[in-house]
C-alpha cells in the first residue's frame, strides 16, 4: 500500500512538471522589429530636428536664403525617406504581433 502511494506520487510529480512541454511551442516576441522601429523613429526625429533648425537659421539670418534652398530638398528628402521606413516598419511590427497572438490563441486551444 506504501508501494502504491508512493508511485503515484512520483507520477503526479512528474506530470505536473512535463505538463508544460506537452503544449505546442511557445512563440515570444523578442524586439527584432521593435529596435529598428526606434532606430527608425530617432533618425527621423533628427531629420524633422534638422528641417526646423534650417528654417529658424534663416530666421535668424545666420543661413543665407541661397545655402537655405541648397540645403532644405536634401533634408526634406531625408525625412521623406525616412516617414516611408517608419510605416513599413510599423507595418512589420504590427504583422508581426498578429503572427504571435494568432499562435498564441492556437497554443491555447490546445
Amino acid at each position: 500500500m506504501d508501494y502504491l502511494i508512493i508511485i503515484l506520487a512520483v507520477a503526479v510529480s512528474l506530470a505536473i512538471t512535463f505538463w508544460p512541454l506537452r503544449r505546442g511551442k511557445r512563440v515570444w516576441f523578442v524586439g527584432d522589429v521593435e529596435s529598428d522601429l526606434t532606430v527608425v523613429i530617432r533618425d527621423r526625429e533628427e531629420a524633422l530636428r534638422a528641417l526646423k533648425d534650417l528654417e529658424e537659421d534663416l530666421l535668424a539670418r545666420k543661413l543665407s536664403r541661397t545655402d537655405y534652398d541648397r540645403l532644405r530638398p536634401q533634408y526634406l528628402e531625408r525625412a521623406k525617406e525616412l516617414t516611408v521606413k517608419y510605416d513599413e516598419t510599423r507595418e512589420r511590427l504590427e504583422a508581426a504581433r498578429k503572427r504571435v497572438l494568432a499562435q498564441a490563441a492556437d497554443n491555447a486551444k490546445l
